[in-house]
C-alpha cells in the first residue's frame, strides 16, 4: 500500500518539500520539473509564487530545476513552442527556473494507439510533477494522470485522443430523449427525427454522452476519453525515471481546466497539498479528500473512470494509506 502524505497547514509548505525530496532525490543533480504553466488570463492556475516553496525546497539541496511542458493542440497562444515560451514569460516562470516546451518525442505503442511523448521526460534522471487538482469538460477531474495522459503528450498524441472517443450511434434503441444534448459540453448533439446527431467537427471528444446515455446507444468508436487518457498517461508513467515524485495542489478546484482563460467557478474550498510517489494513488486521495460528488455533479462524469484504467496499464494501485503532516 502506497503512502500519500497530506499537508493542510501550508505555513511549512517549503520545509516539509526540503524533508520529503531531501530523503527522495540524490544531492547535486539535475532534477526535470512537469508543470502546467495555464492558459494566457487563467487566474485559477498555479502561478510561480504556488510552486515557488518547491523549487526553492530543490535549490537548497542543491537540486538543479528544469521546467517542462508540451505545446497545446487547440487555438491557443501555447499551440507552438515559440508562442508558449512567451506565455512562460509573461507569466513569470521564467524568473523561477529555467524551462522547456518540449516538442521533442518518443513513441510509446498502447492498446490503442501510439503515442508521442515528451523525449525529455523519459530521459531525466530524476522527475518530479507537480499538478494542480481541479475539474476537467472532458475528464472530470484534472491531476497527476491528466498531467501525463495530455501534457505528457505531443500535439497529434492529443488530437488522436479525442478523435478515438467520439461517438458513434450504434444502436436504434435511441428514443431522441435529448440526456446527450443536455449534458454535452460541446453542444455538438441535437435531436433530429427523435434520433441523436453529432457534429463530430463541434465534438470535444469528452465521452460524457456515451457514459450518461440512458438507452447504450452512444458509443465511441475505439474507447471512451478515461480510458484513452489512462493509456497516454501509462505510457509515460511505465517509462520515466526510478526517481519520479509526485505533489498535487488543492486549491482554486474549478469547474474546468488551467487550458481555459476562464476555468469557471469553484466547487469546493482549498484543501492543501499531497505528496506520494503513486501517480494513481494520489490522484484518489485528491478526490476522497474533495469529494467525489463535487466533479460528479458539475462536470457529469466518475473522475475515478481515469484512475481505475490507469491501474489496468501501470503497476500502480489506488490503495494508500494518509499520513497527516
Amino acid at each position: 500500500m502506497s503512502t500519500v502524505k497530506y499537508l493542510q497547514d501550508k505555513t511549512k509548505f517549503e520545509s516539509i518539500c526540503r524533508d520529503i525530496f531531501k530523503s527522495y532525490y540524490p544531492q547535486n543533480q539535475d532534477i526535470l520539473v512537469k508543470i502546467h504553466f495555464g492558459e494566457p488570463g487563467n487566474n485559477t492556475a498555479l502561478f510561480p509564487k504556488d510552486v515557488e516553496p518547491i523549487i526553492n525546497a530543490l535549490k537548497s539541496l542543491n537540486l538543479r530545476p528544469t521546467l517542462v511542458d508540451t505545446p497545446v493542440a487547440y487555438s491557443s497562444p501555447r499551440s507552438t513552442v515559440v508562442g508558449y515560451e512567451q506565455v512562460v514569460r509573461d507569466r513569470g516562470y521564467d524568473k523561477l527556473a529555467p524551462f522547456i516546451i518540449s516538442d521533442h518525442f518518443v513513441e510509446v505503442k498502447t492498446k490503442d494507439f501510439t503515442a508521442q511523448v515528451c523525449q525529455e521526460l523519459l530521459e531525466a534522471k530524476n522527475l518530479l510533477v507537480i499538478s494542480h487538482v481541479k475539474g476537467h469538460e472532458c475528464a472530470g477531474f484534472g491531476g497527476a494522470i491528466k498531467n501525463f495522459g495530455m501534457g505528457g503528450l505531443m500535439k497529434k498524441t492529443k488530437h488522436d485522443i479525442h478523435h478515438l472517443c467520439q461517438p458513434v450511434l450504434t444502436s436504434s434503441t435511441c428514443t431522441g430523449c435529448g440526456t446527450c444534448v443536455r449534458l454535452c459540453p460541446a453542444n455538438a448533439i441535437e435531436i433530429i427525427d427523435s434520433k441523436a446527431q453529432v457534429n463530430l467537427e463541434k465534438c470535444y471528444g469528452c465521452s460524457i454522452c456515451e457514459i450518461n446515455c440512458p438507452t447504450h446507444s452512444l458509443k465511441p468508436n475505439t474507447a471512451i476519453f478515461d480510458d484513452l487518457l489512462a493509456q497516454g498517461a501509462a505510457a509515460c508513467i511505465n517509462n520515466l525515471p526510478k526517481n519520479s515524485f509526485y505533489i498535487n495542489l488543492i486549491q482554486n478546484i474549478t469547474k474546468s481546466c488551467d487550458c481555459e482563460a476562464d476555468s469557471g467557478p469553484i466547487l469546493a474550498p482549498d484543501r492543501g497539498v499531497l505528496f506520494s510517489d503513486n501517480p494513481v494513488a494520489i490522484d484518489q486521495a485528491s478526490i476522497d479528500i474533495i469529494g467525489k460528488e463535487i466533479f460528479e455533479n458539475s462536470n457529469h462524469k466518475d473522475p475515478t473512470l481515469q484512475i481505475n484504467h490507469a491501474q489496468n496499464y501501470t503497476q500502480f494501485k489506488t490503495d494508500y494509506q494518509l499520513e497527516n503532516l
